[in-house]
């Protein structure tokens, strides 16, 4: 479907936006990862800082808690992750 424009008060509170903090699980190894989502100059994947224009991080923007994606790794193969929780950074006054 088509996405959904919502001022930034009103987008739900677990729906992955940039700077949020993401949970997920990876399906095939049972791996629990945190990562932030940000934008490429604050990227750093040893900090758990994922870049919007990765391929997970295109993948994770815009979903929800309990959402699934599918996502190419490095070597191209196919994996499956699962959103376990999605925190937001404090908003501004």
């Amino acid at each position: 479907g088509r996405a959904t424009v919502h001022k930034e008060r009103h987008v739900p509170r677990d729906v992955v936006t940039m700077n949020s903090e993401v949970d997920f699980v990876d399906e095939a190894s049972g791996a629990v990862r945190s990562v932030r989502l940000v934008y490429p100059s604050d990227a750093d994947i040893a900090s758990g800082r994922i870049s919007i224009l990765t391929p997970i991080g295109a993948g994770l923007i815009g979903m929800r808690a309990g959402s699934a994606i599918l996502w190419p790794d490095r070597d191209g193969h196919e994996r499956a992750l699962t959103i376990r929780a999605v925190m937001q950074p404090p908003r501004a006054a």
